[in-house]
């Protein structure tokens, strides 16, 4: 109760501050302004209409002027009606330090949020003159002005939404420090119930995020519509016409050639021969996308498989996330179980893959979900004693099925090697069975999968990466150790950029002078910068505790992981380049170690440590969600702000309650 009264009280008097900026107050006099009391340039003005009407011909800007305002400015409201969503302006005004304009700031007037049509000022002294400059809108452009009020009080908004996360944050804390519940080893049906609504919180924001961000539906696209036709009429190559000027490149494969020239190509395909091929995973397409057009007749859409597949993936994330760390550390704190949740899944981009749907990530997150789904049935075959061959067998079947849709997840079936080794020791008569159990899936999708290759590009181990069509000669490109260096640093460690200004956070700077060639996408998220916990695992501390308290083979399991999982960032930077979605690959492997790491080392410790301890982590873990869900929020492609304004706009002005 005490933690509920705190948060109404910081709703109240901290975030609706504004509220009571000018109640009372004889300093600020009210002054009401009508479209004829304006000074309106650079637009024709119907004042019976109280109308404005941008014409290029009379200049770049609207401006709309102030005078005579006379008294201190506190807030200002705009009663405007305008044709789209968003209008944006920038103020500049006067005040007793500053008589040329020579001050601004930026604002926007959103038609679906209240709250917009007031921003608060804190000038100095008095006030003679404001402007409003409108900018960048196209001739004709016509809104209406009903009134602009000086010193109208801002009403309360009381947001049960910001009072249930200020109630989380604080009772968190409190419970990590002072409740026996979160440093309990014991578990209840309560506590698994918290694990859940953590994990399935997540996804519930993820398919808010999705619902009010990709909404236009594109149907003429590589992977739904040409693929999908392609297997339909039994042919590898995609129905595109291949361009004669393509065709007579001596190196197709060269962007600059391309650009400079004017060729006319298939972007994002892989050309070969002189045919275009789709070089994504077939294994989704075949799956869900053939299927779906042969029931239905219409052509699936790629984000309802991104939004579906990768919140599964979530869900089987934590469920296994859970269950290792049950079994590998003894003792393990039910508050340390609720913050790995938290940071493995902010690690994930999850929201991310919910604002930015494309086609681009169904391989990945139909292929992470096939990977969780192989893990999951491995982990209950071997946590079962071993006994059920049927489970094995599954998840052998969608390990094999996820490097058909990306093969770098190949990877990630090295992680059951040593436990197969261990498996042939303790059961050398049993383990044949097991084996061809495992191999048979392998072999049989591997073969089709070979095959596949081989009709395209007359190679089994050729995907098509060698011959896409996209920003860099993939054909001619070679790889120096020298990279390794600068990639890490732009797609791991460098800092990521922070700003006062709505979503917050953006991606590191991938400016650099590096004599080379390599990708770099448009959203870089370095990842231990993201996800600071990442560093215990550079900790000879934390390694030291886990090989005196566990056996040499969970030890050497340990850092296999976490090698595995550094290869395959390495190999991602290397071949793909830097972007978001590379290293949302690897991010679960190094986050369960780290984690691990972690949890065995305060579960030997005093109750003061393990109570520091887990505060600790909750920070880092509260820093991860936060810059995850803003760069989601952001967006690669700013959907989110672009098709769902208003609701991009009430998030802002969620946060940003002092504007």
């Amino acid at each position: 109760m005490i933690i509920l009264a705190v948060s109404l009280f910081i709703e109240i008097v901290i975030c609706n501050a504004n509220a009571f900026r000018i109640k009372s107050n004889g300093q600020y006099e009210q002054k009401t302004y009508g479209i004829a009391d304006l000074g309106i340039s650079g637009a024709d003005v119907n004042i019976n209409d109280n109308e404005i009407i941008y014409r290029k011909d009379y200049g770049a800007s609207v401006f709309i002027e102030l005078n005579n305002i006379d008294t201190k400015i506190g807030t200002v409201y705009m009663d405007l009606e305008i044709p789209d969503s968003v209008l944006k302006y920038v103020v500049a005004y006067t005040d007793e330090t500053n008589e040329s304009f020579y001050r601004s700031f930026e604002r926007e007037f959103v038609s679906g949020v209240y709250k917009t049509k007031w921003f608060t000022c804190h000038l100095r002294g008095e006030s003679k003159r404001l402007i409003i400059r409108i900018d960048n809108l196209e001739d004709g452009y016509a809104f209406k002005v009903k009134k602009i009020q000086i010193n109208e009080p801002v009403p309360m908004d009381i947001s049960a939404v910001r009072i249930i996360a200020i109630f989380l944050m604080i009772a968190v804390i409190y419970g990590l420090r002072r409740m026996e519940f979160f440093r309990t080893d014991k578990r209840t049906m309560v506590h698994n119930a918290v694990l859940c609504l953590t994990a399935f919180s997540f996804v519930m924001i993820a398919v808010l995020f999705y619902n009010n961000s990709f909404s236009e539906m594109k149907l003429n696209l590589i992977y739904n519509v040409d693929l999908t036709d392609a297997l339909i009429k039994g042919q590898t190559n995609l129905d595109i016409e291949v361009s004669e000027e393509l065709k007579a490149l001596a190196n197709p494969y060269d962007t600059s050639v391309r650009e400079t020239e004017g060729i006319k190509y298939s972007w994002d395909t892989a050309y070969y021969d002189g045919k275009y091929y789709c070089y994504y995973g077939v294994v989704p397409a075949v799956l869900f996308f053939v299927p779906y057009k042969l029931v239905t007749g219409e052509y699936l859409q790629c984000n309802i498989i991104v939004i579906i597949a990768y919140c599964l993936y979530i869900l089987l994330l934590d469920f296994l996330l859970v269950k290792i760390m049950r079994r590998c550390v003894q003792g393990v704190a039910f508050g340390i179980e609720l913050l790995a949740i938290i940071v493995v899944n902010s690690a994930t981009s999850l929201f991310l893959y919910a604002t930015e749907p494309t086609f681009y990530l169904v391989p990945y997150a139909v292929g992470l979900l096939f990977i969780m789904l192989g893990l999951v049935f491995f982990t209950v075959w071997y946590t079962g004693k071993r006994t059920n061959a049927f489970m094995l067998f599954m998840g052998a079947v969608f390990m094999a099925l996820a490097v058909g849709c990306r093969p770098p997840l190949l990877l990630y079936t090295l992680i059951i090697v040593p436990f197969g080794i261990k498996v042939i020791k303790e059961k050398k008569k049993k383990c044949i069975r097991n084996m061809i159990m495992l191999l048979i899936p392998y072999i049989i999708i591997g073969s089709a999968l070979a095959a596949y290759n081989y009709l395209r590009f007359d190679s089994i181990m050729e995907f098509g990466q060698t011959y896409q069509l996209t920003a860099q000669d993939q054909a001619h490109n070679t790889h120096t150790i020298y990279e390794v260096p600068i990639l890490l640093w732009l797609g791991l460690f460098q800092p990521l950029n922070f700003s006062a200004v709505f979503p917050f956070v953006s991606q590191g700077n991938p400016v650099n002078n590096y004599a080379g060639n390599f990708y770099t996408g448009h959203l870089t998220i370095p990842l231990f910068s993201a996800v600071p916990i990442l560093f215990v695992l550079f900790s000879p501390l934390m390694w030291k505790s886990w090989r005196k308290n566990k056996t040499g083979f969970s030890t050497g399991v340990l850092a296999y992981v976490m090698a595995i999982g550094i290869v395959m960032l390495v190999l991602e930077l290397l071949n793909a380049g830097v972007e978001w979605r590379y290293t949302a690959e690897a991010a679960p492997l190094l986050c369960i170690v780290a984690i691990l790491l972690v949890a065995d080392f305060l579960s030997e410790r005093s109750a003061e440590i393990m109570t520091a301890g887990m505060t600790l982590i909750f920070l880092f873990a509260l820093y991860s969600f936060f810059v995850s869900l803003f760069t989601g929020i952001a967006g690669d492609q700013e959907y989110m702000l672009v098709y769902h304004p208003e609701f991009y706009y009430s998030i802002e002005r969620l946060c940003c309650f002092w504007k």
